[in-house]
């Protein structure tokens, strides 16, 4: 009979197994553990920019707080704390977003932005000045530092993105392309637009929506370009075109603070776009980036835990450990920014959450009387929220 070939015994392949184990032990501690005699080193280039002080980097602490462990401080912030002013960017004049009253202060959905940030990196809301401009305009200034930031009704879009050196903050607003018309047209379809004359600002994304969306339907339409928003609605109540087609919430604000008879047009229901709008701040500083996003996060925030102007010291005085951290009691936000604990409070108690400034500017408490919307919070339906601040 013939014996069967003897296997390895036990004991060796245990043996085997563990001289792997050991060595994949030793290759962790030496990566991981940072023996003594061995220094982790890194290598930065800075760039300064003498004629443009918000383009170059400096070595000072934001508002109240010290900068991270490791972390460069925000060149933007120091020039802003240097000139006791945020320099913002917003439209020139659109009901419910950006415009003046007549003793020249500005109010609206994008203003509140601007004074939030100033309150989280300059301690006072007020500590503003506003710049405004068309699109085009807003965005080369931001590129080219002149602005701190820009909060506009401005599309982010992936060439604005990557190619005129702006980074996004965060969408604060989801908007559509529509169109504005004469009640007496009774126009509700886009079928119905066929050989019609049709105002728009150039060099927005409102040019491309129209080419792109009529051309796949084979709807024809004369165009009337306008550089300048105000000679576009000018254009519309002159009766240089028939229809006028923007952004649904810009075609309200027209509706309900321009033309002379509201009630006599509608805007349409139909949307022909997605424009997701949001702040944009200057590529090149990530630092102002962090703060500017995490000051939009904080006032979603701030409406998720039901933080508002009217009881934000109520509630930083609670329990509620999410509350807490948002308003500084528990330390830990304002160091991850530079900035100090009582950020976030003063973006509540100076300009309140995000809800309530929808409301105030855009809401049912504001003359546009828009619904919320998609721009509502998650929690009711909505796509808006925060990313988590822990």
């Amino acid at each position: 009979m013939v014996k069967p070939i003897a296997r390895p015994r036990s004991v060796v392949l245990y043996a085997i197994i563990g001289v792997a184990w050991l060595f994949v032990a030793a290759v962790a501690w030496f990566v991981f553990e940072a023996p003594y005699g061995v220094a982790e080193t890194t290598t930065s280039t800075v760039v300064t920019n003498a004629a443009n002080p918000a383009a170059s980097p400096v070595a000072s602490a934001p508002f109240g707080g010290k900068s991270p462990v490791g972390a460069p401080p925000s060149p933007t912030l120091l020039a802003a704390k240097q000139r006791g002013k945020l320099r913002c960017g917003v439209s020139s004049g659109l009901l419910g977003f950006s415009s003046r009253d007549g003793a020249g202060v500005w109010s609206g959905f994008d203003v509140d932005f601007c004074r939030a940030l100033a309150a989280a990196a300059l301690g006072d809301a007020r500590n503003v000045e506003y710049i405004s401009s068309n699109v085009q305009k807003g965005l080369a200034a931001l590129a080219a530092g002149e602005l701190d930031a820009l909060s506009r009704t401005v599309t982010i879009t992936m060439k604005r993105v990557t190619e005129i050196g702006v980074h996004p903050v965060g969408v604060n607003f989801i908007d559509g392309q529509s169109f504005l018309v004469k009640r007496s047209a009774n126009i509700r379809a886009l079928h119905q637009l066929s050989g019609v004359s049709i105002c728009f600002q150039s060099g927005t994304t409102a040019e491309d929506n129209l080419k792109e969306v009529f051309s796949g339907r084979k709807v024809s339409f004369k165009s009337v370009a306008k550089a300048e928003y105000q000679e576009m609605i000018q254009a519309f109540i002159k009766g240089e075109c028939e229809v006028l087609s923007a952004d649904s919430s810009s075609l309200s604000s027209i509706r309900v603070s321009v033309l002379p008879h509201p009630e006599q047009y509608v805007v349409l229901r139909r949307r022909i776009s997605k424009e997701p709008f949001g702040p944009m701040v200057r590529k090149g500083d990530d630092r102002w980036l962090e703060i500017a996003r995490w000051t939009l996060m904080a006032m979603m925030e701030a409406e998720e835990l039901g933080v508002k102007k009217s009881n934000v010291d109520a509630m930083r005085a609670g329990d509620n450990p999410r509350v807490r951290r948002l308003l500084g009691v528990t330390p830990g936000l304002g160091q991850a920014l530079g900035l100090d604990e009582a950020w976030a409070y003063r973006i509540i108690a100076q300009v309140g959450n995000y809800g309530e400034s929808f409301e105030a500017n855009l809401g049912y408490s504001s003359p546009l009387k828009l619904d919320r919307g998609l721009n509502d919070s998650w929690m009711r339906g909505g796509l808006m929220f925060s990313y988590p601040l822990r």
